[in-house]
């Protein structure tokens, strides 16, 4: 049977974890672009020329990377208990979940288990879409509005679903 009374689980940076909630929720969303990616630096973030929203919010920014010409959109949640990285010229859409956590559902006590997270470069996580941990999405690939993506996705590939399954492959075509 499950016990939680045994739950452990570590906290380090307990008081940075909570300043930069304080920040996340108060300051964070009152700065120009320019004054949140400064931001999240201060507390460890390696962020590169991308925008994110004013009402973005990261759990743990010192395991957050993201690349240059991204963006991360509104109400877009980063739960980076483990690392979650971003590349170059990806979309986060609105309301989109990237959580590195979850629980052992075997274990008595539920104990936490993480992994990261790695979105290629040129990827775009549609709207509300939600990447679980452990999941890497290749260069170019998409997950589509919705889309609960637990598995790895190989590079340009389209999926959807819940679970997320490929639906096509992705072909970009050249401009004249």
């Amino acid at each position: 049977m499950v016990d939680l009374s045994r739950y452990r689980e570590p906290k380090p940076r307990r008081l940075r974890l909570a300043l930069w909630r304080a920040l996340n929720a108060t300051l964070f969303p009152l700065l120009p672009a320019g004054g949140r990616r400064w931001l999240l630096r201060a507390f460890g973030a390696h962020v590169g020329q991308s925008l994110f929203y004013r009402s973005v919010r990261v759990y743990a920014p010192w395991n957050l990377r993201v690349g240059n010409l991204s963006c991360v959109g509104p109400s877009v949640e980063l739960y980076c208990k483990a690392p979650i990285s971003l590349g170059d010229n990806t979309v986060v859409s609105q309301g989109a979940y990237l959580c590195t956590a979850t629980h052992d559902l075997a274990s008595p006590t539920m104990a936490l288990r993480t992994a990261p997270i790695v979105v290629g470069n040129g990827c775009w996580v549609a709207a509300r879409a939600a990447i679980l941990p452990g999941v890497t999405l290749g260069d170019g690939a998409v997950a589509g509005l919705g889309a609960v993506v637990t598995r790895p996705v190989p590079p340009l590939a389209v999926v959807a679903g819940n679970p997320a399954r490929p639906v096509k492959t992705r072909v970009i075509r050249t401009e004249p």
